[in-house]
């Protein structure tokens, strides 16, 4: 074999070997927990939007397809956008949101997992009642999308005790 037939033989050995680095490459580069405490945190700046304009279909949009909410007041899991969505709808129904603080308290990130803890405080209005101001805890965790966006796969909501 010539040097130019080696040489072509090695380029090809080496563009193939490449090629096929890159196709197994990871198509999201590793998180950045600031990165995605700031990601986390513009989100729930529209979810409590949503909860006050009560968007079920917004608040919906933040979930994966196959995300579930998990809440103190049911035995099931609510499971799916559009359980989610329902869930919400009905919640708006039989309440008015006119304040939502959503507050993180500690962000961990392991890979395109995201897992958060924080604590809530909204003030409700049911129908001509006086508001009622309830607070909480809860643990959110995030999945990230080949897009980059991190959405919500489970939301535990965990009311405080009573007084």
């Amino acid at each position: 074999m010539t040097s130019i037939g080696r040489s072509i033989g090695l380029l090809l050995i080496v563009s193939t070997t490449l090629t096929a680095a890159c196709a197994h490459a990871p198509t999201n580069p590793i998180a950045d927990p600031a990165e995605v405490r700031t990601a986390i945190a513009g989100t729930l700046v529209q979810f409590g939007a949503a909860m006050k304009r009560a968007d079920a279909g917004a608040i919906a949009s933040m979930f994966t397809e196959d995300g579930e909410v998990i809440v103190a007041t049911t035995k099931a899991f609510i499971t799916g956008r559009a359980a989610i969505e329902e869930f919400w709808r009905a919640r708006f129904k039989a309440a008015r949101f006119t304040d939502v603080a959503i507050v993180t308290v500690s962000v961990q990130v392991d890979g395109n997992t995201a897992y958060e803890t924080g604590t809530t405080r909204s003030t409700v209005q049911v129908g001509d009642s006086p508001p009622v101001t309830r607070a909480g805890r809860y643990l959110t965790v995030w999945k990230r999308q080949p897009n980059g966006v991190w959405l919500i796969r489970v939301d535990a909501i965990i009311p405080d005790p009573a007084d």
